[in-house]
C-alpha cells in the first residue's frame, strides 16, 4: 500500500484512544493565530480528530479541514459539527489560489514522502494570501524515512517522515516562505513518538 494511504489507515484504526491521548491543541497554536488577521480563513491540513480545528473555531476563525482517516473525521464532526471537515488526500489540494490567510499542518507533512514534500509546500504558497502564515508541527531529527511500531497498535507499522530544521528551512525558503519563529522540545506523553517535536512558523 502507497505509504500516506497505508498511514492514513492505521489513523482509521486507533482513532477513538488517540482522541483519548491526544485532546489539547497544538504546542505554540497561539503564536500561530496572532500573526493572522481577525477572522482570517485557515486550512487545518491533516486535521486528524479536530482539536485544533475546533480550538481555532472558538477563536472565531474561519476553518476548513481536511484529512484523509474516515474514522479520525467522523470523530472531528462528531465533536465539531460547526466546522466544514472534508476527507482528501493533502497532496491532492484543489482549493484556488488566495484561498487562506493561514494553513496549519500539525504532524501531516510527517506522513508523506520526501519526495512529495516541495510541491505541497509549493501548492501551500498557491492557495495562501499575501502575507499569509503557515504552521507545521513535525517529527524532527536526522533527515530519514522510516516504518515504526505505533504506539496505540504495536502490530501495526506506521510510515514517518524525519525532518530536520535545515531540510524543511531550506524547503521553505526555495518555495518562497521565510521563517518566522521555530521551537522544539521532547516527546512527554506515553502516546507521543520518541523524535523531538519541531515547530516552524513561516510567512509567504
Amino acid at each position: 500500500m502507497e505509504k500516506s494511504k497505508q498511514a492514513s489507515s492505521v489513523y482509521d484504526k486507533i482513532a477513538e484512544p488517540y482522541a483519548k491521548e491526544f485532546s489539547k491543541p497544538s504546542k505554540y497554536i497561539k503564536e500561530f493565530l496572532a500573526l493572522l488577521p481577525k477572522n482570517a480563513k485557515i486550512l487545518d491540513v491533516g486535521c486528524g480528530v479536530g482539536v485544533d480545528a475546533g480550538f481555532m473555531s472558538s477563536k472565531d476563525f474561519e476553518i476548513i479541514g481536511i484529512d484523509l482517516s474516515k474514522k479520525m473525521l467522523n470523530i472531528a464532526r462528531q465533536k465539531f459539527p460547526q466546522i466544514n471537515f472534508r476527507k482528501q488526500d493533502i497532496r491532492k489540494i484543489d482549493f484556488p489560489p488566495n484561498s487562506f490567510d493561514g494553513i496549519l499542518a500539525s504532524c501531516s507533512l510527517i506522513h508523506i514522502p520526501k519526495k512529495d514534500v516541495p510541491d505541497l509546500l509549493e501548492k501551500f504558497h498557491q492557495i495562501l494570501k499575501k502575507d499569509g502564515t503557515i504552521y507545521l508541527a513535525l517529527q524532527g531529527g536526522k533527515s530519514e524515512e522510516i516504518f515504526i511500531d505505533e504506539p496505540f497498535k504495536p502490530d501495526e507499522k506506521l510510515f514517518l517522515n524525519i525532518i530536520s530544521f535545515d531540510e524543511i528551512k531550506n524547503l521553505l525558503v526555495k518555495n518562497g516562505f521565510s521563517i518566522v519563529k521555530k521551537y522544539e522540545r521532547e516527546p512527554k506523553s506515553k502516546g507521543e513518538l520518541n523524535y523531538t517535536k519541531l515547530y516552524v512558523i513561516a510567512k509567504k
